[in-house]
């Protein structure tokens, strides 16, 4: 089997990119500031970043650590520089920019799929609603893709620091190092991945509270389990399983997009922020599924198809492309 090589293509393909990535960025951050929902939570950062971090702190370095220090420092460096608006809008371009300009030069063979990728609804609305989670993201994606190992670990590394879903996800990275190292079968990774992730979905909310994230206290990871519908478990077992079709020596070279998949179907039933966590690593998954051959490549891309008709159908025609801060909830 020939193995998907990233490339970043030639120089006017760059070029395009660039040009690109810029359009898409100017005008997600071209966007109403105070329009979009939980944007007034982030203006909240923009403007008190320096007392939220001295109350974390204060408490102990674990609280600290485990609360998005990183984005915390961003925002007082920012404070210093420019109005609580104009952070927002500084955030949302660099972040918006970094991801689409990483994902549309990875593979040019496939330049309208990666154009599609980064309209989807989970990917657009890190750079519209969760700028945390976008920045994470945008983080991660830089040591994904960089060559000089140091700054890979360091990029990698600093990305749980600023969205703390990043927490699984390196802890998933981790993980398929270690398999790499000691030549684990595709069998036993499986096996190994699953009961990381139900001891992690049972066990997450009450490790962030121990260890005094944010999220173990919320309203909003309260309830038991993920409170879905199942309709995106199946959707994503049935990804899965084509996934897992194209054989153990794609799953060797593509397994952590893989445990990000099995973590998610494991964790469903479990994992109050499971949603977050995937949305963290959707691209690398959307990106390994390009290397799948024969029916399986078109089968996952009439899967992403209609997945990607199914996310955007509720949202036409509502303001905000369905995230404005006046919908109703």
């Amino acid at each position: 089997m020939k193995l998907l090589i990233p490339t970043e293509g030639s120089f006017s393909y760059r070029v395009m990119c660039l040009v690109l990535a810029a359009i898409y960025a100017w005008f997600l951050m071209g966007l109403d500031i105070d329009g979009y929902i939980d944007r007034a939570n982030y203006l909240i950062y923009a403007q008190h970043s320096d007392e939220i971090f001295v109350m974390y702190a204060a408490s102990s370095l674990k609280t600290i650590l485990t609360n998005e220090p990183v984005w915390l420092l961003f925002n007082i460096w920012a404070s210093k520089h420019f109005t609580p608006e104009d952070t927002l809008r500084v955030l949302i371009f660099f972040s918006s920019f970094i991801v689409s300009f990483l994902v549309l030069r990875s593979y040019p063979k496939y330049a309208l799929l990666l154009l599609l990728f980064i309209l989807l609804p989970q990917v657009l609305k890190n750079n519209i609603v969760h700028l945390r989670q976008g920045a994470g993201i945008s983080i991660f994606l830089l040591g994904w893709w960089c060559r000089y190992l140091p700054l890979r670990i360091f990029f990698i590394a600093l990305a749980p620091f600023v969205h703390a879903s990043f927490f699984f996800i390196n802890a998933l990275f981790l993980l398929n190092v270690a398999f790499s190292t000691f030549a684990v079968s595709t069998v036993w990774r499986v096996v190994y991945t699953l009961g990381v992730g139900v001891v992690l979905g049972a066990l997450g909310i009450w490790l962030a509270d121990v260890l005094g994230a944010r999220q173990g206290e919320s309203a909003e990871y309260s309830g038991m389990g993920a409170g879905g519908s199942g309709m995106a478990f199946l959707f994503w077992l049935v990804f899965t399983v084509v996934f897992f079709m194209e054989g153990k020596a794609y799953l060797r070279n593509n397994f952590f997009a893989a445990s990000i998949l099995v973590f998610y179907l494991s964790t469903y039933f479990l994992l109050p922020v499971t949603a977050r966590v995937f949305e963290s690593g959707m691209l690398v998954v959307l990106l390994a599924s390009l290397g799948l051959t024969d029916w399986r490549r078109y089968a996952v891309y009439s899967l992403y198809a209609f997945y990607f008709l199914m996310q955007w159908y509720p949202l036409l025609g509502m303001p905000g492309y369905g995230w404005a801060a006046t919908r109703a909830i």
